[in-house]
């Protein structure tokens, strides 16, 4: 499980402080940003509500509120009618997204997740063995979802015939719980959320299996922080700040895992402790902490690996492979030396 100490949090928050005077922003009324995570409030979304709950936002000017989303493709089309400012969308619809969309072009501005959590996860009891046994079978999925395009995108690439699979649409509370009551055969999401939820409901760990994407042939970045190209050009100093304040929620979500699950949990008092501290640990250990970022720090993206994935789902999903400059720009990101978290 990762640990970092408050010592390092301090230190991160200092040198972030340093670097980043707010006199730099020359204005007296804080900026409003409007945000959404991409689903219903869990544990790793602690990054910004304690980012808002300790002010990390609003010491640097801004006046940010955290809403719970309803999937990446929910949160493009939002931010597209400027119904958000920033949302946390998965990168590799970027490029298929602005070859449709000229007037309402995207950009990631921070990317969250170094390894993708997404996955096909089943019960071992199903019999579903290789990824050629999900033929024939029922898969729950949510509308909203990046994850249902991309399975699909996961099946051509592994030589599964999407057209002898049935496609279960349900809500996200309804998904693992389909595959849990044997009315589904496969929920696709984040295992990092499918497992958890299964787990609670009594089914051993060792019962469970999943198709993660990244083994079996997308090595995906996942979650980034996205916005309309015009509103970065707009906002530069509000969006390196809400920057800013993420990679400071990161290290104290890092550091303080007990305190990270309290503040979701006065989002959503219907979550329980012990669930959600599983959640974080996996998360973190699974897709956020990995160790590329322990060497090199958050959001720092390799170029052949980000277009090499990011094409090979564009053009999966009829589009054209995009180079890393049209859906993603590193220019608002903090120092380097400012994003370690261990």
């Amino acid at each position: 499980m990762i640990r970092i100490s408050r010592r390092s949090v301090l230190a991160g928050a200092a040198a972030a402080t340093l670097s980043h005077p707010r006199s730099s922003f020359g204005q007296a009324v804080p900026a409003r940003v409007r945000f959404a995570v991409d689903f219903v409030w869990q544990s790793n979304h602690a990054i910004w509500t304690i980012a808002q709950d300790k002010a990390f936002f609003s010491d640097d000017k801004l006046n940010v509120s955290v809403d719970r989303g309803y999937g990446s493709s929910d949160n493009l089309t939002k931010l597209a009618a400027g119904a958000l400012d920033i949302g946390l969308v998965d990168p590799n619809l970027l490029g298929k997204f602005n070859q449709e969309n000229p007037g309402s072009q995207m950009t990631a501005v921070f990317v969250v997740y170094d390894a993708a959590p997404s996955a096909a996860v089943y019960l071992k009891s199903s019999g579903i063995k290789a990824m050629k046994d999900i033929e024939g079978r029922k898969v729950a999925v949510t509308d909203g979802s990046a994850n249902v395009p991309l399975f699909k995108a996961l099946c051509q690439l592994n030589g599964v015939d999407a057209s002898k699979i049935e496609f279960l649409s349900v809500s996200p509370a309804l998904r693992d719980t389909m595959v849990i009551q044997k009315r589904a055969d496969i929920a696709v999401g984040f295992f990092t959320t499918s497992v958890i939820n299964m787990m609670a409901a009594g089914i051993p760990k060792d019962d469970i299996g999943y198709f993660q994407y990244s083994r079996h042939g997308l090595a995906l970045y996942s979650l980034c922080l996205v916005c309309k190209k015009d509103y970065c050009a707009a906002n530069p100093e509000t969006v390196a700040a809400f920057i800013r304040g993420t990679v400071k929620g990161t290290r104290e979500m890092l550091a303080d895992p007990k305190g990270a699950v309290a503040s979701i949990m006065r989002r959503d008092g219907l979550l329980k402790e012990n669930v959600e501290l599983d959640r974080n640990e996996l998360m973190n250990d699974g897709c956020l902490v990995t160790p590329w970022v322990r060497q090199h720090g958050l959001s720092v993206v390799d170029r052949e690996r980000f277009e090499s994935t990011t094409g090979q789902v564009t053009e999966l999903l009829g589009g054209r492979r995009p180079k890393m400059e049209d859906i993603y720009t590193d220019k608002l990101l903090p120092p380097q030396s400012e994003r370690k978290v261990v």
